[in-house]
């Protein structure tokens, strides 16, 4: 991947895709109503956004198909050239999965062949397997069920690989960032986030309703008494909120909620909405969807083309020239 920058870096970034162009831009969402493209990408990857001037991604030779993988990394403002950060045999389903620790001291990423998916740490003591669960099967994905997350708690004292994907293995798995050591794991696990500040981790079971909360004080327990089946939690780095999505048991159509300030706030937004991502710390990206009668197999929505950004703290919305959402910096634990 490479990149051309017209600008500096800035307090609130977001890497998106803008309408009327499919590469991947870094723009500066202070107004996130107003993005402003600061660096084009281009690259066949989907980047991820580390620090405010450093991306990373995942590359394989023949996706979906055994062969050489790698992790690279790319500083957008200095014209440097990628720098290879890890390699290995790989290139199956989740291969290249990756996250940072918020010092960018350590990552943990997933490796994935035709015998095995392995989860890595690596960091000043090496690249190190620290688990290894069953290759991943050949069938159909649910949209509403099926997740896979990395991702380090704000404190950076521990990491989370949840999903539902491998033949063999805890579908939810916390270790310790320090030794890679586990922490707790459970069989099944779905739709991770880890909270904002401190180290609690939130997820839901497949086909269930319950949203739980781990921590390392007090284990596992249920989070709030709403019984509902959430979907792709983002985690708001600059406040102690996190939006996700619920989809209506009878007709499929999306909502976005907010599970704010230990429940003390929150609530379902207006309209028929999905897929929230905080841009900064009071502004959403949605995705707005239709019902359809032609959709093919799974869900009977499907996104319309119109995206809009939510701004918390005035409750209003606004229509949207970004197209997608990849993710934002800061990042949790950096805020």
């Amino acid at each position: 991947m490479s990149a051309i920058c017209s600008g500096q870096p800035t307090a609130h970034e977001a890497l998106l895709v803008m309408q009327g162009s499919p590469s991947y831009v870094l723009a500066d969402v202070t107004n996130a109503a107003h993005p402003h493209v600061i660096c084009t990408i281009s690259g066949s990857s989907v980047p991820q956004l580390v620090t405010q001037r450093m991306i990373s991604w995942s590359a394989t030779q023949t996706p979906g198909q055994p062969g050489p993988s790698m992790l690279l990394t790319l500083d957008l403002f200095a014209g440097s050239t990628p720098t290879t950060v890890a390699s290995w045999q790989g290139g199956l389903f989740m291969d290249g999965l990756h996250a940072w620790s918020p010092d960018e001291s350590s990552m943990a990423y997933v490796s994935s062949d035709a015998s095995a998916v392995k989860l890595h740490l690596l960091s000043g003591g090496g690249d190190r397997v620290i688990a290894t669960l069953g290759a991943v099967p050949g069938r159909g994905v649910s949209l509403t069920e099926d997740d896979a997350f990395v991702g380090f708690s704000a404190d950076g004292q521990y990491f989370a690989f949840v999903q539902t994907f491998s033949g063999g293995g805890a579908q939810l798995q916390i270790r310790k960032t320090r030794d890679g050591t586990l922490a707790y794991s459970q069989p099944t696990g779905t739709m991770a986030a880890w909270s904002t500040t401190g180290s609690h981790l939130y997820f839901r079971e497949p086909a269930k309703t319950e949203i739980k909360v781990w921590d390392p004080t007090n284990g596992v327990s249920q989070l709030f008494a709403l019984a509902q089946a959430w979907i792709n939690p983002s985690t708001d780095p600059g406040d102690d909120n996190v939006a996700y999505t619920v989809r209506d048991a009878a007709t499929s159509l999306p909502h976005v909620w907010i599970y704010g300030h230990g429940g003390r706030s929150g609530g379902q937004l207006g309209n028929v909405r999905s897929s929230p991502i905080f841009l900064n710390a009071t502004t959403l990206f949605l995705i707005e969807e239709t019902a359809c009668s032609n959709c093919g197999p799974g869900l009977a929505t499907q996104p319309d083309g119109h995206t809009f950004t939510y701004d918390l703290s005035t409750q209003t919305e606004t229509a949207s020239t970004i197209t997608s959402a990849i993710g934002a910096w800061p990042r949790v634990g950096q805020a």
